[in-house]
């Protein structure tokens, strides 16, 4: 379901809006990680590290919470309508996808 709706998001402002989103929740860290690295300064490394070790631990949000903020800022900040998928309505396509793998029901738009 990530994939379904990353894809939804080919325009360029849906691009910039993921990665703004990303740079919000995980990037900065990421770069201070880096920055700390090649500069030996540890306090950035220690920063970066607990912040990234934090999201990627279990149970944290991160992908939907990109995600949401990512559609959001799409549609919100920079008024780019064209991305009107329904979360509700894919989960549940997916699923129904799931269920006919499942019992090994062949479906022609399957694997589109």
């Amino acid at each position: 379901m990530v994939w379904e709706v990353i894809k939804t998001m080919k325009t360029l402002r849906g691009m910039i809006s993921l990665g703004i989103s990303y740079m919000i929740f995980h990037g900065w860290a990421l770069l201070f990680f880096i920055i700390g690295t090649l500069t030996g300064n540890a306090w950035l490394i220690g920063v970066g590290s607990v912040v990234m070790l934090f999201w990627f631990g279990p149970g944290t949000p991160v992908i939907p919470l990109i995600l949401i903020t990512a559609l959001f800022i799409q549609r919100y900040i920079f008024f780019d309508l064209t991305n009107q998928i329904k979360i509700k309505d894919k989960w549940r396509e997916l699923n129904k996808k799931q269920e006919k793998l499942e019992k090994n029901i062949p479906d022609k738009d399957l694997f589109k």
